[in-house]
């Protein structure tokens, strides 16, 4: 394994956005930094693992967000598209070894890819036993809203807390959680505050909220909650930002790309149905509850954004609200590799259009928008400013 260069720490150390952006641009610079001194580090491939858990059972959690979808190896194993690019970059960093500082990879059953991921890699490991792989679990946790889902999800979650307990020896009893739960709920509190700055007088653009939330998914939460309350501080008395409001929604968006695309063009995003940037926090955990463990399933399985999330009035519920709360267009994001938010395209854009709201279809890959796509988005642009 070749693991990156941290070295090139932030210039100022003492600048919370810096070092906030840093840790964003760098992912897994403080998993490795834990695991090199002797903590056990488990990997998480989206939101609906419970952070508190890990961290309660003495773990350091961290959202994988690095690898490289290109690996060569990658097509001997999957189909390709098949999978979206970020699924691709896992799988491809975990079987090429950029993971072996992993002690667990827990993979939620958030989507239809993230299981298919567990399948291939344990297929792979089947296969080729020398591969340098990390162990694997697969939190079997569903979103479907129904008495059998919640109670099954629940003894899933019991059971994830025993594996846990055996990878890092340490119990996870209540005063562990309940100490893992109000850390996590300072990162979220921080995480609201941040979020509206992005409001009606938006203080930060779209491209760099995103860097100053994310990296509440590779720090130390802690750590995040007061830099990011700093940063918080820095920002609240700029100029508020000209140009029009727009949200995303539709795939969930890793990484800056089409933020920077829309905003190049003289708009604001300030809102994302998007568990990377503005429905990242949601809800606290109820830190006062008897049972914490229940309390932490509890908000995984109310409270955080899901492409399993079932009946459909609840999973459109923050796009209705959000749409309609001062925003001057909405952009659906459909990349080709998209095979679960098209779905609720046509129901979404009827909702838009029986409201006057504008809107944009993309489909075509964030990270490299095209000269007609841009064009696209100008001519979007320049229809809201002579609409609205």
């Amino acid at each position: 394994m070749t693991n990156p260069d941290f070295t090139a720490k932030p210039r100022n150390m003492a600048d919370p956005i810096e070092r906030l952006t840093w840790h964003y641009e760098n992912p897994a610079a403080e998993a490795i930094s834990f695991a090199a001194g002797g903590i056990p580090v488990v990997g998480i491939t989206s939101d609906t693992a419970p952070w508190e858990l890990i961290r309660a059972a003495g773990a350091f959690p961290c959202v994988i967000n690095s690898g490289n979808s290109n690996y060569q190896d990658i097509n001997s194993f999957m189909e390709e598209g098949v999978f979206e690019e970020r699924i691709r970059a896992i799988f491809g960093a975990a079987i090429s070894g950029d993971l072996q500082h992993l002690s667990l990879l827990l993979i939620p059953r958030t989507s239809e890819q993230e299981y298919k991921l567990y399948l291939y890699l344990r297929e792979v490991a089947r296969q080729d036993p020398k591969r340098p792989i990390p162990p694997v679990y697969l939190y079997d946790m569903l979103h479907t809203r129904s008495p059998e889902s919640y109670a099954y999800g629940l003894e899933r979650t019991r059971r994830l807390k025993k594996q846990l307990e055996e990878l890092t020896g340490k119990l996870a009893d209540d005063a562990a959680l309940k100490h893992a739960i109000e850390e996590s709920n300072s990162a979220r509190k921080a995480i609201r505050k941040l979020c509206r700055l992005r409001g009606q007088e938006p203080r930060v653009t779209g491209a760099g909220a995103l860097a100053l939330i994310g990296p509440s998914y590779f720090m130390n939460r802690g750590e995040y909650a007061r830099l990011a309350e700093l940063a918080v501080e820095m920002i609240k008395d700029r100029t508020p930002l000209a140009g029009k409001r727009l949200m995303i929604t539709g795939s969930s968006l890793n990484h800056q790309g089409l933020h920077q695309s829309l905003e190049k063009h003289g708009t604001v995003v300030v809102a994302e149905e998007d568990w990377w940037g503005s429905r990242s926090a949601g809800n606290d955990i109820a830190d006062e509850s008897n049972d914490p463990l229940k309390a932490i399933f509890d908000k995984y399985y109310l409270d955080m954004p899901s492409p399993r999330l079932f009946p459909v009035d609840i999973a459109d519920a923050w796009f209705q609200q959000a749409s309609t709360d001062g925003i001057d267009g909405v952009v659906f994001y459909l990349p080709p590799d998209d095979c679960v938010a098209g779905w609720d395209y046509p129901r979404r854009r009827h909702y838009l259009d029986e409201r006057g709201i504008p809107h944009l279809l993309i489909r075509e890959d964030a990270m490299s928008i095209s000269k007609e796509c841009n064009g696209r988005i100008e001519e979007f642009v320049h229809s809201i400013e002579a609409g609205r």
